[in-house]
């Protein structure tokens, strides 16, 4: 593999656990700059067998820890398997890359009760980001932050996206020079049904809500998912940042330097939230949706 660099841009259930997961098979470091407790980065490295968080605490402190992790044999089958279980059952994973993957938190308190959802000094940390190999959420470097999920009060990342309006403060002229010396690709969905599948199973908690607004919450944060490559396209064009589109349905991995590759789709299906008591809709909402949405 060559010495290039490469920034993930793409909406939430977007490829993000099969590309992270690939990186890591091909022994490159990946960076997670957004965890689902705010502002807070996991940094996996297997060029030093570790495994890294940053994060910004309640004092507006930078926070960091490092502990080891074996990246060797790893069982990527069994991995993957166990990210589609259901959170409970997950956090008993005997595949330490496997448990808890997007909760940190649950795992790790300390950072998940301390730390800020977003704060203005998280810019301050970037410099280990981008030194890693892959990155993923690269938008949050650029200082955007926003929901992809269009049913929440807030600002939709959407709209962050178009009018340049940027929650974070950061030091945009450092992070602008970095990304351009990456290799950028912007992904986007073509199989709209497999899409909606993902998200409907899990897009969020079906919590005290009937079936109508379950599927008309999802809905929504599928449409924002859909907008969200010709949006970060308007983004990067308005500071000149190169980069490339690439299909998760048709695009081929070498894009990104892989020389191993997991099978496409293997990863279907990983951090889903749905119960399965619900999942004998899920087919009836697809119908649904593509007859209501087939463009937006």
């Amino acid at each position: 593999m060559n010495g290039v660099k490469y920034s993930y841009f793409s909406a939430e259930r977007s490829g993000k656990v099969h590309f992270h997961y690939s990186a890591l098979l091909n022994s490159k470091s990946v960076a997670r700059p957004k965890e689902n407790c705010g502002n807070a980065c996991t940094i996996h490295n297997p060029k030093n067998n570790s495994i890294e968080w940053y994060w910004v605490d309640k004092e507006e402190n930078i926070r960091w820890l490092r502990e080891y992790r074996n990246y060797d044999n790893i069982d990527w089958s069994g991995t993957i398997e166990d990210n589609k279980l259901p959170l409970k059952e997950n956090l008993k994973s005997k595949h330490w890359l496997a448990r808890g993957y997007t909760n940190t938190g649950l795992i790790f308190p300390e950072i998940h009760d301390n730390c800020m959802w977003f704060s203005n000094n998280y810019y301050k940390v970037f410099k280990k980001f981008f030194e890693c190999d892959y990155l993923l959420h690269p938008d949050i470097l650029l200082g955007y932050w926003g929901y992809t999920k269009a049913d929440k009060k807030g600002l939709n990342l959407s709209e962050c996206l178009l009018k340049d309006i940027r929650p974070m403060y950061i030091d945009l002229d450092y992070s602008i020079d970095q990304i351009k010396k990456r290799k950028n690709v912007i992904v986007y969905k073509e199989d709209i049904r497999r899409m909606a599948r993902s998200w409907f199973l899990g897009g969020g908690q079906m919590i005290d809500m009937d079936d109508e607004t379950y599927y008309n919450n999802i809905s929504l944060r599928i449409n924002e998912a859909r907008i969200y490559p010709t949006c970060m396209q308007i983004a990067l064009d308005r500071y000149d940042i190169p980069y490339e589109m690439w299909s998760l349905d048709n695009g081929d991995y070498s894009m990104f330097g892989f020389e191993k590759n997991l099978d496409r789709y293997v990863t279907e299906g990983t951090d889903t939230i749905l119960k399965t008591e619900h999942h004998n809709k899920v087919e009836g909402w697809i119908d649904r949706y593509i007859g209501e949405f087939n463009e937006v």
